[in-house]
């Protein structure tokens, strides 16, 4: 059945795979800038990354409103796309606040869950791999990396109020930290929309 979907053109895969590739990227990078690997050296790579994911999701739209034959259901890749443009796009939010607020030492678990991210991204790489493949996906790992990142999470946030007398460095922490988790779902619910595509097309 899934076969009988494929079209005419392969442009949309390639265009996913060139935004997945991006994505990894950046999110190498933030696990670096929050391992403090000498992060000014990769917060400055961000936005060039960014701006190319915009690029390649406008031009994924515009082939859109073109093209009659696609891979699967119109609404499903958009919301596709749309998915992995706003994890781009917090990627580059997080790492920019690392410069905005002066930071210059590790947030506590910040680097936890940068990891858990990239880990997350690498596992919507594969899927996006099987979706081309025919190969069905239960993305499984990537929900049990989002429990993870909201069990660190919660424990990152007990510690910091307990810990953090400053109080604008505790805003500040919080503030990432809470980004980072969003970004750990934002690859969960990306998960959902490709598992939903499995399970139309098969």
């Amino acid at each position: 059945m899934f076969k009988k979907l494929l079209p005419k053109e392969d442009k949309y895969f390639e265009d996913f795979n060139q935004m997945i590739s991006i994505i990894k990227e950046m999110a190498e990078f933030n696990h670096r800038i929050f391992s403090f690997d000498s992060p000014e050296n990769y917060i400055i790579k961000m936005k060039p990354l960014e701006t190319r994911c915009d690029e390649i999701s406008s031009k994924i739209t515009k082939r859109l409103n073109k093209t009659f034959v696609t891979p699967f259901d119109r609404e499903d890749i958009f919301a596709l796309v749309k998915r992995l443009e706003s994890i781009s796009d917090m990627l580059l939010g997080v790492t920019s606040r690392v410069e905005i607020f002066g930071m210059t030492q590790k947030i506590e678990y910040a680097e936890k869950l940068s990891f858990i991210i990239k880990e997350q991204i690498n596992e919507l790489g594969v899927s996006i791999q099987d979706l081309k493949i025919k190969r069905e996906n239960e993305l499984k790992a990537v929900k049990d990396l989002e429990s993870q990142a909201d069990n660190i999470y919660e424990q990152a946030l007990k510690e910091l109020f307990k810990n953090e007398k400053d109080a604008v460095e505790l805003i500040k922490k919080k503030e990432i930290l809470e980004l980072l988790e969003k970004i750990s779902d934002k690859c969960q619910s990306t998960a959902n929309i490709i598992l939903t595509i499995f399970l139309k097309n098969n």
